[in-house]
């Protein structure tokens, strides 16, 4: 019965994940993936003059600030291949105003920053993601913009 009780113990403790392991992207010239973490901002405004941040961490968040509001919400997202897919939640932004749910899909950029980064750092890093940023709004279509690590 103890040996029982160990080996399912021992099948627990090795099947459970690890706080340590880390989401990674498969990208051109890394097969093992590039680790996933950090805060990016789009390089351009959205729907007027809101610009987007972003941050893919453990608890994901993002900010929305221009045009007089200053909303943050949360998003949670996951990896597939070299795809990364952002699902943002609806959040207030105060005096009556919210920003709306959306989806994004994004996928590394490679460039040159990056490539130095990584060869400095000896880690290669995400820091371009062009993203297709999917509204639930009706009649708004999808915008496509370039986000760069903060």
């Amino acid at each position: 019965m103890r040996s029982f009780l160990l080996s399912i113990g021992l099948l627990a403790l090795l099947s459970a994940p690890t706080a340590a392991q880390e989401t990674r992207v498969i990208v051109p010239d890394h097969p093992q993936g590039v680790p996933v973490s950090g805060c990016f901002r789009a390089n351009q405004d959205l729907f007027g003059p809101y610009r987007l941040t972003f941050c893919l961490d453990r608890r994901g968040t993002y900010q929305v600030r221009g045009g007089g509001v200053s909303c943050d919400g949360r998003l949670t997202w996951n990896v597939s291949g070299r795809d990364i897919f952002v699902d943002l939640q609806r959040t207030s932004c105060g005096r009556g105003r919210a920003w709306e749910a959306a989806s994004m899909e994004c996928r590394h950029v490679g460039g040159l920053l990056g490539a130095i980064a990584g060869r400095v750092l000896g880690t290669p890093v995400l820091s371009t993601l062009r993203c297709t940023y999917r509204p639930t709004v009706r009649g708004v279509g999808p915008r496509t913009f370039t986000a760069t690590r903060v």
